[in-house]
Parts: C-alpha cells; sequence; structure tokens
C-alpha cells in the first residue's frame, strides 16, 4: 500500500473514532435530557396533584361552611343575613366543585340548607300568628347532614384516589429516572473507556515522549497512528519539533566543527617561524576539514614577502602556478570585493560562466582547473587586497552554507594579518641588519676616534704646555692666554672624547664580565678628595658622609667593575659641583637601606626645570638653564651613569627643584653573605 493510501486509512481511522466519540457523547447527552425531562414530568404531575388535593380539601370546608350557616349558629343576625350567609357558601361551593357529580351534591346540600332556613322562617312566623308555608318533605337538619356528609364523602374518596394516582406516578417517575440514570452511568463508564483508550492513552505517549526527549532522548518519536485526529495532529507537530532540534543540533555542531577547524587553520597560517610550510600544512587542514577538492592562495606577486601555497585532493592534480595571471582584472576585482567586504561564490560554477554575469577570473578558473564549484575570499592588509583564498569542488555543484563561507573568510583575515606579521619580520630583519652595519660603522668610527684623535690632541696637549713653561722662549701674556684657551679646550675635547668611548664601552656591556668586591666607603672618599680643588676654587662646601657601622659589617660592599663605579660617582659629584654656584654646597653620602647600597649626592644649586626631567638621562641632553648660563659639558654623563649602575644591576634616582639644588641616588645591591663555618 502507498504512504498517501495509508496516510488517508490512517486519517480515516481517526475520523471514525472521532465520529464515534461524538455519537456516544450525543447519546449520553440524549440519556441526561430524559432524566431531566422525566424529573420534569414527576414534578409537573406533582403539582397537579397537589393543586387537585387543595381544591378538594377547599370544597370540604366550603360545604361545611354551607352546613354551619344554615344552622343555628349562623342565625344569629337575623334569618334574612342567614339566607345571604347560605346563599354566598354555597356559591363558593359550587364555584370549586368541577364535574357534574361534584356539583349535583353541592347543589343537593344547598338546597337542603335552604330548606332548613325556610322551614325555620316558617316556624317563627307562625308563632307570631303570620301565616306558614309548609317545611318540604326532606327539610329539616337530618337532610341537610345527609347532604353534606354525601359530599364530604364523596370528596374523600376523589381524595384517595388522587393519593393513589400521585403515589403511582411519582413510582412510575422514580423508577424511570433510575433506569435512565442507571443507563447513562453506564454509558458514561463505555465512554470513558473509550475516551481513555482513544484518547488519553495517545496523549500520555505523547506526554512520555516529550519527557523523553527533554531529558536528552532525541530519537524518541511519537505515534501518528494512535488516537483522533487532534490527537495524531499533536503527534505528528511533535515529530516535526524533534526533527527540527536535531536539525539544529546537526548546524549547531557543524557550526562548532567549523570554529574549531577555522582556529586551527588561523593558528597554522600565523605560524611567524615557518611561514610557507605552516600555510602549506594549513590549506591541507582546510581542505579536508570543509570536504573541498582544491585549496590555495596566493598573496602579493612581487612582494619579497610573499606566500603561494596550495593542496589537491589525492588523485587530483597540483594547481597551474600561473592560475589567475591571465585574468587582468582579478586584481582590480579583489581590491573592489575587499572594499565591499564581499566574496565570489559560485554553487555552479559552469552555470555562471554561462551566464551574462561571468569575469575573465571566473572562466579562466573554469578552464584551467575543471571546478564545478568554487569560492573565492579576497586577502588584504590593512586597506589594500593583497591576494586570494580559493577553494573548489570538482565532483558536481555544490550549494555553500553561510558558515562555510564565514570559515574562509576568517581563514583569509588570519592570512592577511600572517601577511602583516611576515612583513613585519622581514622589516625587522632588514632593520636588524642595518642596525648591525651601524653598530659596525659606530665601532669603526669609535676606533678612529681612539686612535685618530687621542693621539693629536695628546701632542697638542703636550706642546702647548711646553710653550707655557717656555720651552720655545719666552711667552708674553697675551700669547700664553691664548695658550690657555687651547688648552683648556684640549681637555674638553680629550673629556669628550672619553666620554664616548665609555660609554660605548658600557653599552657593549664590557663591565658586565667584571666580578670584583668593590668598598663604596672608599671609592666615594677617592671621589670626592679628587673633587675637592675645583670645589675650593669654585667657593663650595663639599663633605662626605659614610655608614661607617655599614661599612663595617660589608654592608657597603658591592660587586662590579671599580673604574666603571668610580666613573658614575665622579660624574655625579662632578655635576654637582660645575651647576652650584659659588657658597653652595654639596653632600656626599654612602649608607645602607635594606639589602642595598646607596650612594646619594646633593647639591644646593641651579635645579633642573620640572618639564626636562623626562630627558635627564638622554644622549646630549642639557638642561635648558645649563645652557643659558654657558655651562661646559656634552650631556653625557647622565648618561654614562645610568647605563654603568643598569649594568650592575642598580638604579639612579634623580630629584631636582628648580633654584634649590638636586639629588641624585645610586642604589646598588649587596651581595648575599654565606653564614660563617
Amino acid at each position: 500500500m502507498s504512504r498517501v493510501s495509508t496516510l488517508r486509512r490512517r486519517r480515516g481511522g481517526g475520523r471514525s473514532a472521532a465520529v464515534g466519540l461524538r455519537s456516544w457523547l450525543t447519546v449520553l447527552v440524549a440519556l441526561l435530557l430524559a432524566v431531566a425531562g422525566a424529573g420534569g414530568a414527576a414534578l409537573v404531575v406533582s403539582d397537579a396533584h397537589s393543586a387537585e388535593a387543595a381544591r378538594l380539601g377547599a370544597l370540604a370546608s366550603a360545604s361545611t361552611d354551607l352546613v354551619l350557616a344554615a344552622s343555628d349558629a349562623g342565625a344569629a343576625g337575623g334569618r334574612e343575613a342567614q339566607l345571604v350567609s347560605v346563599e354566598e357558601a354555597a356559591a363558593a361551593a359550587l364555584a370549586l366543585a368541577v364535574g357534574d357529580a361534584e356539583r349535583a351534591a353541592v347543589q343537593r346540600e344547598a338546597g337542603e340548607a335552604r330548606a332548613w332556613v325556610g322551614a325555620q322562617t316558617s316556624l317563627e312566623g307562625g308563632a307570631r300568628g303570620e301565616p306558614r308555608p309548609g317545611p318540604g318533605p326532606s327539610a329539616g337538619p337530618v337532610a341537610l347532614l345527609t347532604a353534606h356528609q354525601d359530599l364530604v364523602d364523596a370528596v374523600a374518596q376523589e381524595t384517595s384516589v388522587l393519593h393513589e394516582r400521585e403515589e403511582s406516578a411519582r413510582s412510575t417517575s422514580l423508577t424511570v429516572v433510575g433506569l435512565v440514570l442507571v443507563g447513562a452511568l453506564g454509558l458514561t463508564l463505555l465512554l470513558a473507556a473509550r475516551v481513555r483508550r482513544g484518547l488519553v492513552e495517545p496523549l500520555a505517549g505523547v506526554a512520555e515522549v516529550l519527557g523523553d526527549l527533554t531529558a536528552g532522548d532525541h530519537d524518541r518519536r511519537a505515534a501518528t497512528d494512535r488516537g483522533p485526529e487532534e490527537v495524531r495532529a499533536v503527534a505528528r507537530w511533535v515529530n516535526a519539533l524533534a526533527d527540527q532540534g536535531d536539525r539544529a543540533r546537526a548546524a549547531q555542531e557543524r557550526a562548532g566543527r567549523l570554529r574549531r577547524l577555522a582556529t586551527e587553520v588561523g593558528r597554522l597560517a600565523r605560524d611567524p617561524v615557518a611561514p610557507r610550510e605552516s600555510l602549506a600544512e594549513a590549506l591541507r587542514v582546510l581542505g579536508e576539514g570543509a570536504g573541498v577538492d582544491r585549496a590555495w592562495v596566493r598573496l602579493a606577486d612581487g612582494d619579497p614577502v610573499a606566500l603561494h601555497a596550495s593542496w589537491s585532493r589525492p588523485g587530483l592534480p597540483p594547481v597551474p602556478e600561473d592560475l589567475g595571471q591571465h585574468a587582468g582584472a582579478l586584481g582590480r576585482w579583489l581590491q573592489d570585493a575587499w572594499d565591499a567586504q564581499g566574496q565570489f561564490v559560485a554553487d555552479d560554477l559552469q552555470a555562471h560562466v554561462a551566464s551574462s554575469e561571468s569575469s575573465a577570473g571566473s572562466r579562466d578558473l573554469l578552464e584551467r582547473t575543471g571546478a564545478r564549484a568554487a569560492v573565492v575570499v579576497p586577502v588584504g592588509a590593512g586597506e589594500a587586497a593583497v591576494g586570494a583564498l580559493v577553494v573548489t569542488c570538482h565532483d558536481g555543484p555544490r550549494t555553500w552554507t553561510d558558515e562555510e563561507v564565514a570559515l574562509l573568510r576568517s581563514v583569509a583575515a588570519d592570512l592577511g594579518r600572517a601577511t602583516v606579521v611576515a612583513r613585519l619580520l622581514h622589516d625587522s630583519e632588514q632593520l636588524v641588519e642595518r642596525l648591525r652595519e651601524l653598530d659596525v660603522r659606530k665601532t669603526t668610527f669609535l676606533a678612529t676616534v681612539s686612535h685618530e684623535l687621542r693621539t693629536p690632541l695628546t701632542s697638542i696637549a703636550g706642546y702647548v704646555e711646553l710653550l707655557r713653561e717656555g720651552g720655545a722662549g719666552e711667552v708674553s701674556d697675551g700669547v700664553d692666554r691664548m695658550l690657555a684657551v687651547v688648552e683648556r679646550n684640549t681637555v674638553r675635547l680629550r673629556v669628550l672624547i672619553e666620554d664616548l668611548l665609555a660609554l660605548s664601552n658600557v653599552e657593549d656591556g664590557a663591565p658586565r664580565g667584571v666580578h670584583l668586591p668593590v668598598a663604596l666607603g672608599d671609592l666615594v672618599r677617592d671621589v670626592v678628595a679628587q673633587h675637592r680643588g675645583a670645589a675650593g676654587d669654585g667657593g663650595l662646601v663639599l663633605d662626605v658622609e659614610v655608614d661607617l657601622d655599614a661599612e663595617l659589617v660589608g654592608a657597603l660592599q658591592v660587586h662590579g667593575d671599580a673604574a666603571s663605579l668610580r666613573r658614575a660617582v665622579s660624574g655625579l659629584v662632578g655635576n654637582a659641583v660645575k651647576f652650584t654656584p659659588t657658597g653652595g654646597r654639596v653632600s656626599v653620602r654612602a649608607h645602607c637601606e635594606d639589602d642595598h647600597a646607596v650612594v646619594e649626592v646633593v647639591d644646593t644649586g641651579i635645579g633642573i626645570p620640572e618639564a626636562e626631567q623626562g630627558g635627564l638621562f638622554t644622549r646630549f641632553f642639557r638642561a635648558t638653564n645649563a645652557t643659558a648660563l654657558e655651562l661646559p659639558g656634552a650631556g653625557l654623563g647622565l648618561a654614562i651613569v645610568r647605563s654603568v649602575v643598569e649594568h650592575h644591576d642598580g638604579r639612579v634616582l634623580i630629584s631636582s627643584v628648580l633654584g634649590e639644588g638636586t639629588t641624585a641616588r645610586v642604589v646598588l645591591p649587596v651581595p648575599v653573605l654565606s653564614p660563617a663555618g
């Protein structure tokens, strides 16, 4: 049987079940209406019997009133009034009478009452001497009471018959209602069983399937061949939702797999160590993970860091090296696509080439590779497109999903970043090469300064000194002053050369290999003694203070190069002496702070402007106030000090207030002493 006929049969069965349930419900409603009708009829009959009984009781009461009106008790108001009362009672009783027998009985009683009242009236008139009509043959109380009793008996008999009828009707009604209720109850039970079997159980099965689906059993499905059509429709919707959930989970798993694939491919594509080998591996992982036949990338033809790689499924020839070069507009198209954040996606490349929208690049791609489906994503670096990432399928057309296109765009973005990194690495290597060349030139220049300038300066200084001492004859005062200027500038030039050589030696790491104990207390005393003459000539007070306790326990002893440390401390003391006006003070202190030895040089000199303190350790830096005072110096002293101290794992701290003075602190680590014995 075909699927259509089966579906029709199932739908027909569902309709039959629904019709059967509706028929059962109709019969049940009819029975309930019958119960209601029987009860209503019983109530109507009961009401009718009650009304008839009330009428008969009223008729008996009216008969009694008629007897009382005709008796002596009714003559208290006079015979005329008594006759009126009799007539009224007779009229009331006659109004309540129903049927000829009751009316005849009432009329008989009323006639006897009138006769009795008339007889009493005749007796009273004879007593007064008035003529009296004779009473009827039956006039008298006995006849009246007999007629009354006959009426009462007839009323009682009718009342008894009425009660019997009422009991019979009630019994019949109760019997009918009971039978109908029993039938309705049985029908209800049958209907409940049918509803349970045809509706509740299928719905319970659907609810169980929903619970299993919610608990994670995604393979469960509801039965669609049980219950009425409405229940089957619910089951079909539940199955449809479960299928949709399976599709959503499959799409989520596919998206997660593509994200993991993009992460792995991006990691390989961004490898800066071996970019070409990593790119080839990235294309292999991309091709196998995305299920394509070929993947290739070409970046920046003519660029010194251009990357080219391709991958093909086993059995396919490699991608032609010159693929895409015959399409002259390819570069412009890639740039336009990069600017528009777009890509070329062809589910059926042959159909695309046959259309009017094809380009030289797509035709070249089809002719050179035979691909049936392709995606081309531009690769960019900054604002320029530098190449393209291409994947193709050859077995037939393929519908590319949005997730797959997003994956390729992510890989293209990683390739763009890899290109930037490769260029930066290339530029860095070029820069390192240039720096090496400059370093060689610097070394050569310093060697030239050392050998070619110091030797002539030594000769000049020697001959100037010889001339000033009269070695070539007596020198006049004017000539002596000129020779003094030459001598002073020769010294400055020699100091500059020595500073350059010292800075070069320090930056080349010369002091790092020296690990000898250096007593900072003695070093500071020697440096202060060296500068006392200059301080005295400038009218300064130069004092020194060494923490003797720290010196005794070895807390002021460091490991390093004594000559370079002496030069650093001497540079700080020399600057303090040079930039402190006459009458000022320079204090040099050596003490211990925690696990460090500290040399502190404090002066009351001209200070340094706050805005210029950030460039203190820059080569050839000179503060503006020092330049304005025309104080000599090349601006290399603090640069040399910092280089020396940093090579000894220390640090230099300088604080200054313009016009008040400067404090320079050299902090050096003290080696940890091993415990004795």
